[in-house]
């Protein structure tokens, strides 16, 4: 259905001149022949069926139609030249007593001083706002002796020859018709793409989640969305646009609202409901246009806040730990806690250094949980446990075709996912070189780009890295770069091995015990004073970790309450077969001949590196052919 363009008409020439115009221009308009209140109310009539955009008019009947509609009025207004020819053409009727009668509201625009001066003769003004005043002034003009009346009024010409009075119409001419007409397409298109935008705004607004109101500069209601309504308690058919704020019956409009003046995360109780208001304020430079409030249930903000944790659990994205978890009171323990409680307030990038089965990622994970990016996500990589090309993709993430194997659409790398959290990078020190320079870039620019890529990402992180090496000390040998080291090498803490940490074994033993008694359904309590002493008198190179091993594997092979003669033999000789637990750091091989020994620890090296020979001879510090002989014999 094409837009509606109403013209009135106020006398019937106008009616057939504008005909002929629309038809040049293709425009279909409805054409009323009325003017003043009789045009208001046919036009108010086809309003209330029709989807009307526009309307053209003229003089008063046109300042009638905008005090009564919000419909757009567009004026076709006679020029200065239509008033002057009809002025001419009174004169030729009779040179004196001429008068002009017009619209209150126009008729000031032209210059009767310029008219008198071209005609040779004085012209009387007469103005009027509606029909009984049309009427009247009519009636002033046969007083006065007028004996002709320009107007642009047929009534007016039929109401003025009623008493004697010549009339003289005032035709606008076919341009201002034509400019009329073109003026009230543009406003058709005009209003359609504000529609299009307002429609956007408007649903928009009404289908997120958040409650908004919004009002303009003299605190009246322009919009307000359902969840508003529902945090206000106002019904849907309670209409409350337009209306002042102060001026509604709504008792919470105070608490929210105040003064007026900006705020943000303000907690407020309505109705016993928490609610977290922001009020923004709408203006340009110093000019106000109104403000906008935005609400939120804490409740939900809660609910959400705890699904979207629940999904990063999901993912492995989250935090479990918190220093609160940390066995131990030695102070040695306290001290290292302490200072990683410090460091956790800030966002500077950590380094954990510790023996392997300390808790680097523990004490990492409670960091995070102290930080201010405790809400964001916390991604953590074994830098040792992937080879260099896998490394690569996962930390930066590629584009699709990137690879052989690359995924559909690409994937997102774990700096990416780490944004507005942590990334823990432990065993830093095995990073290989040819990456030391691309993390060097992350660290220093806060941005990645994806591997196939051409485009940089933003991130924001925060970087907590772990070794159990000597950092400094791979520097030396040009197995790290310095410039890398000094970026991370920020703040330091050291966490101490288990055999440094006085009085904590008792504590961890006992802890395991109970913790694995509840996961395999044991009572174990009585432990052999021969295993306690071991227990005690062990060095525990793999730390907490190796205990925990230890007390697991001897839940398991306990009569449910204590501890076989014949276990405690085999679960110490167990230990003292094995160099160290592996870990991904430690090797373990059986007793037997040093030669035995050696090809085995020498093999599952080799499967470490990733069957790369050159690389595992190099960091054994011996020759290739060597390697061969040894994995060969």
């Amino acid at each position: 259905m094409l837009p509606k363009i109403i013209i009135t008409s106020p006398y019937p020439e106008f009616a057939k001149k504008t005909m002929v115009i629309c038809h040049q221009l293709s425009v279909k308009p409805t054409i009323i022949e009325a003017v003043l209140e009789d045009a208001v109310k046919a036009v108010l009539g086809v309003i209330k069926t029709e989807d009307v955009e526009v309307v053209v008019s003229r003089g008063a009947t046109a300042t009638a139609l905008m005090n009564f509609t919000n419909i757009p009025v567009i004026t076709a207004e006679a020029d200065e030249f239509d008033v002057l020819k009809a002025l001419l053409e009174a004169k030729k009727i009779c040179k004196e007593n001429i008068a002009f009668l017009g619209s209150f509201y126009l008729h000031s625009g032209h210059n009767f001083e310029d008219f008198e001066e071209i005609l040779g003769t004085s012209i009387r003004q007469y103005t009027f706002k509606d029909f009984s005043e049309l009427k009247t002034r009519i009636g002033d003009a046969c007083k006065d002796g007028v004996k002709v009346l320009v107007t642009g009024s047929e009534l007016a010409i039929e109401l003025a020859e009623e008493m004697g009075i010549k009339g003289v119409i005032i035709k606008s001419s076919h341009r201002a018709i034509v400019q009329a007409i073109e003026r009230a397409n543009e406003v058709i298109r005009i209003r359609k793409i504000d529609r299009k935008y307002t429609q956007r705004l408007h649903t928009l607004m009404s289908n997120v989640k958040e409650a908004i109101l919004i009002l303009d500069e003299k605190e009246h209601i322009m919009f307000i969305n359902d969840e508003a309504r529902n945090i206000l308690k106002i019904k849907k058919d309670v209409s409350i646009i337009n209306r002042a704020i102060r001026d509604t019956d709504n008792v919470w409009f105070d608490k929210v609202y105040e003064d007026g003046s900006p705020c943000f995360d303000i907690l407020k109780e309505l109705d016993h409901t928490q609610v977290i208001i922001n009020r923004v304020h709408v203006k340009t430079g110093k000019e106000y246009f109104g403000c906008v409030i935005t609400l939120q249930e804490l409740q939900r903000l809660q609910h959400l806040e705890q699904k979207t944790r629940k999904k990063l659990y999901q993912k492995g994205l989250i935090a479990r730990f918190s220093f609160g978890d940390i066995i131990g009171k030695s102070d040695a323990l306290l001290d290292a806690i302490e200072m990683a409680k410090k460091f956790g307030e800030t966002n500077s990038t950590i380094v954990l250094y510790g023996e392997s089965g300390t808790g680097k990622e523990m004490f990492a994970q409670s960091i995070h949980q102290v930080s201010p990016r405790r809400k964001g996500p916390f991604v953590a990589v074994n830098c040792a446990a992937l080879p260099e090309n896998l490394l690569e993709s996962e930390l930066f993430g590629y584009e699709e075709g990137a690879f052989t194997g690359a995924k559909k659409g690409g994937k997102a790398g774990l700096f990416e996912l780490a944004h507005g959290g942590t990334i823990f990078l432990d065993e830093i020190g095995k990073i290989p070189l040819s990456l030391q320079g691309r993390l060097l870039r992350v660290l220093q620019e806060k941005e990645v780009m994806h591997l196939g890529g051409d485009k940089v990402i933003p991130i924001n992180i925060r970087v907590i890295a772990a070794t159990n090496v000597d950092l400094h000390e791979k520097v030396q040998k040009g197995e790290f770069r310095d410039d890398l080291y000094y970026r991370i090498n920020v703040l330091r803490v050291n966490l101490p091995p288990l055999r440094e940490r006085n009085g904590d074994l008792d504590l961890l033993f006992n802890y395991f015990v109970t913790y694995f008694n509840e996961i395999y359904g044991k009572q174990l309590s009585e432990i052999p004073s021969k295993l306690q002493l071991w227990i005690k008198s062990y060095h525990w190179p793999g730390n907490v970790r190796e205990l925990s091993n230890f007390t697991e594997r001897m839940a398991i092979l306990s009569n449910g309450k204590s501890i076989d003669k014949s276990i405690v033999r085999k679960l110490i000789k167990i230990n003292d077969k094995v160099i160290s637990s592996s870990n991904g750091d430690f090797i373990s091989v059986q007793h037997g001949t040093l030669e035995e020994m050696k090809r085995e620890l020498v093999t599952k090296l080799e499967q470490k590196t990733g069957f790369n020979q050159t690389r595992l001879a190099r960091e054994l510090g011996i020759s290739r052919n060597t390697l061969g002989k040894i994995l060969s014999n």
